[in-house]
């Protein structure tokens, strides 16, 4: 049961991320209506630069939901950043280490809740030359694998340069929303074959939604 306490940080939360998210991006996004209004969800994206995870908070809160990103743990450390990361519930990951899987544990226990997490399958910041996403991790498809009540979703993202080039400007970033991914040809396995399958159909999916959101940038 949610408590009036947790009610007002859940609308302060929302009003920060809103916020910050609206100085830092002009965000346009196209939505296939596949983000449920409740119940668990697993948001997934590419990730071009350090700044998109807000684009994409905008996108989820625009749709009456809050996300919670796997965020790496350095994060946390960063003045301001860290103080909002925390205050508003998201999931640090210590990359490279043998603890990197309990932030999936904390993840799966976000969804157990009912509540929308975030992730990025490649797990850093793209680099390839053409911008699209590079080889991915299988933590996206392990926790979906987990629990299959929770849609998959992919996001798009196209607009911002790679790395930090716009942490000091506002910018415009386009997004697509798909439909869900279709997992269901691995549900109930857990084993290293079928996260790999399950991931590179992930990919699939959001490379198609990079291509619409490029088309939306383009007609922009």
């Amino acid at each position: 049961m949610t408590t009036p306490r947790q009610h007002v940080r859940n609308a302060a939360g929302f009003a920060l991320v809103w916020v910050v998210a609206t100085v830092a991006h002009r965000v346009r996004f196209r939505t296939s209506g596949s983000v449920p209004s409740t119940g668990p969800v697993i948001v997934v994206a590419n990730h071009l630069t350090v700044t998109d995870p807000l684009a994409v908070a905008r996108v989820v809160i625009g749709h009456r939901r809050f996300p919670h990103f796997l965020a790496m743990q350095e994060v946390f450390s960063w003045p301001g950043v860290g103080a909002l990361a925390r205050a508003t519930g998201q999931i640090p990951v210590a990359r490279g280490s043998a603890s990197a899987a309990q932030a999936l544990d904390r993840a799966s226990e976000r969804l157990a809740k009912g509540q929308l997490v975030a992730l990025y399958p490649e797990g850093r910041l793209t680099t390839e030359p053409d911008q699209m996403p590079g080889p991915a991790r299988t933590g996206a498809a392990r926790l979906a694998l987990r629990h299959p009540e929770a849609p998959v979703v992919p996001v798009g993202t196209w607009g911002p340069k790679q790395g930090t080039e716009h942490i000091w400007h506002r910018h415009t970033a386009c997004l697509s929303v798909g439909p869900p991914v279709d997992l269901g040809e691995w549900a109930g396995r857990t084993d290293e074959s079928a996260a790999r399958a399950a991931t590179d159909v992930i990919m699939a999916a959001i490379r198609e939604q990079i291509a619409e959101a490029q088309r939306m940038w383009h007609a922009r």
